[in-house]
């Protein structure tokens, strides 16, 4: 199970199968004890069945970053053919390039340095914005323009930087909310294109994300730890020293 732990079946959004936006929703370590032990109990609704070619350490990531990219892309309205940009090669967006490249966008990976042009190749990019060379915009501009921009990297000025370099009426959906605000000019904005956001899923969006994986050949990258040395994989992760996620393992 991931992010999503439940929901009460009985407001309006679950009314309407909106199970994400339930107004009691239960999240798992928060409303109720998760991770962190070798057993827990959790809501039966929350569950979603692994396919038994993703091994436990493999299919963790995927309910987290895996069902964010996965999710979103897939409800973003964009289709095969259009160019997706990717913003950022972390923990969602080395998974967003797979996923993109895998349900046929030509994927466009938007990042800083040259170093990181290989990586994003390897994933499936078919081009790369090297930022320290070029402003996001003027890069996507010479590639067309992008219908759809995913950002995954909590940077403001990055995401922002981005949206000269949609096409009219693209989209830029944002995965990673940064604390700052979101500087955007109106102007920008006026050929119709749109700024939305996008939460996770529930149980049989995980189980939809981790069948898909399992079928394209979509993995995370992972460093595991075991259960006794969760305290240090969580300070690697806090000093950003992690690539791509970390997974506890018994």
């Amino acid at each position: 199970m991931g992010w999503h732990g439940g929901h009460c079946f009985e407001c309006t959004a679950c009314r309407k199968g909106l199970f994400i936006n339930c107004e009691r929703a239960k999240i798992t370590g928060v409303t109720f004890d998760g991770g962190y032990a070798e057993y827990t109990v959790v809501p039966s609704e929350a569950v979603a069945r692994m396919p038994e070619r993703l091994n436990a350490a493999e299919a963790a990531p995927l309910l987290c970053a895996g069902i964010t990219t996965y999710n979103s892309l897939r409800n973003s309205g964009a289709q095969a053919g259009d160019t997706v940009a990717v913003q950022g090669i972390g923990g969602l967006g080395h998974l967003a390039i797979q996923y993109a490249a895998k349900m046929g966008f030509r994927t466009v990976a938007v990042s800083r340095g040259a170093d990181k042009e290989e990586l994003a190749r390897q994933l499936g990019a078919h081009e790369y914005v090297d930022t320290q060379k070029q402003r996001a915009a003027e890069g996507l501009k010479k590639l067309g323009g992008a219908d759809l921009v995913l950002a995954t990297a909590p940077n403001s000025e990055a995401i922002a930087s981005t949206v000269d370099g949609l096409k009219p009426r693209g989209k830029l959906l944002i995965l990673a909310a940064p604390f700052e605000p979101l500087a955007l000019s109106a102007f920008s904005l006026l050929s119709g294109k749109t700024v939305a956001g996008w939460p996770s899923g529930s149980a049989i969006d995980s189980e939809e994300t981790m069948a898909f994986s399992a079928l394209a050949g979509v993995r995370p990258r992972i460093e595991t730890f075991k259960l006794v040395q969760a305290e240090q994989a969580l300070a690697k992760v806090m000093e950003n020293r992690i690539r791509f996620r970390a997974v506890l393992v018994p």
